[in-house]
C-alpha cells in the first residue's frame, strides 16, 4: 500500500525465465515442506512463489518496488528447532547465571542449579521464553520496519540501530528476569504467574523499543555533532 504510488508510476515488463523459475522453485518448496510437515520449508516458499508472481506479471522493476515488503515476510518464518535450541538454551544460562549472581551479590539468599534459580524457599525454572528470542526476533523485524520509515541517507546509522537491538532487549530481559525473582521471594512464587509474567513480557518488548528509539535519538545527536566538526575542520583548512 506504501508503495503504490511508485507502482503506479513505474513501466511494467513480464520477466518469464526468471518468473517460472521462482514460482516452480517456490511451488516445490512449498511441496516438500507440506508433505513432510516441515513448516519453515513451508513458510519459506510464500517468498520465492511471490516472487515468482510478480516478475511474471509487472517484471524486475516492479519487483524492486515490492523488495523491502516481500523481503520483510523472511521474519514471519519459525526457524527450525535445532536451531532455536542452539540459541535459547546459552542465552538462559547466561541470563540465570547473571541474574543469581548479581541478587547474591546483593545479600540475597539464592543459589543456582543450571537454569533452575533458587531464592528463599522457592524454585525457579527460567524457560525458554525467559531467553529473551522471541523479543529479539519481534524488535529485529520491527527495528526493520522503524529503519525502513525513517528513511535514513546514512547506512552506519541503519547498521548501528540494528545492531543496537540485541543487546538493548538482553539487557532488558535480565531485569524482567530479575523483577520475576524478587517478586517470588517477596510474594511467593505464584504471584508470578498468569497476568504478571504477561504483563512484564509486555513491558519488556515495549521498553526495549524505547530504548531503541532513544539510541536512536543519541546517533542523531552524534551525527549532527560530527558532520559539525567535519564542516568546521573544512572550512579551517
Amino acid at each position: 500500500w506504501g508503495k503504490r504510488e511508485e507502482l503506479k508510476a513505474a513501466a511494467f515488463s513480464s520477466a518469464p525465465l526468471p518468473g517460472w523459475a521462482a514460482l516452480t522453485g517456490g511451488l516445490a518448496l512449498l511441496l516438500v515442506g507440506r508433505s513432510q510437515e516441515v513448516l519453515a520449508v513451508e513458510t519459506f516458499a510464500a517468498i520465492p512463489i511471490l516472487a515468482g508472481v510478480v516478475l511474471l506479471f509487472a517484471g524486475w522493476r516492479a519487483l524492486r518496488i515490492l523488495a523491502f515488503p516481500i523481503g520483510l515476510m523472511m521474519f514471519a518464518v519459525p526457524m527450525p528447532g535445532w536451531f532455536m535450541d542452539a540459541l535459547t538454551i546459552p542465552l538462559k544460562s547466561m541470563v540465570s547465571d547473571v541474574v543469581t549472581r548479581l541478587l547474591y551479590r546483593l545479600g540475597f539468599p539464592i543459589a543456582q542449579n543450571g537454569v533452575v534459580i533458587m531464592i528463599g524457599p522457592y524454585q525457579l525454572l527460567v524457560k525458554d521464553a525467559c531467553s529473551g528470542m522471541n523479543s529479539i526476533f519481534a524488535l529485529s523485524a520491527i527495528g526493520v520496519i522503524y529503519i525502513h520509515m525513517m528513511q535514513y541517507a546514512s547506512r552506519l546509522r541503519n547498521l548501528l540501530i540494528l545492531l543496537a537491538i540485541l543487546p538493548i532487549t538482553v539487557a532488558a530481559n535480565f531485569i524482567r528476569v530479575t523483577g520475576l525473582v524478587l517478586i517470588a521471594y517477596y510474594f511467593g512464587s505464584a504471584a508470578i504467574e498468569g497476568i504478571i509474567h504477561d504483563v512484564t513480557g509486555v513491558a519488556l518488548f515495549a521498553v526495549s523499543f524505547a530504548l531503541v528509539i532513544l539510541f536512536d535519538g543519541l546517533l542523531a545527536v552524534i551525527f549532527a555533532a560530527a558532520a559539525r566538526a567535519w564542516r568546521m575542520a573544512k572550512a579551517a583548512s
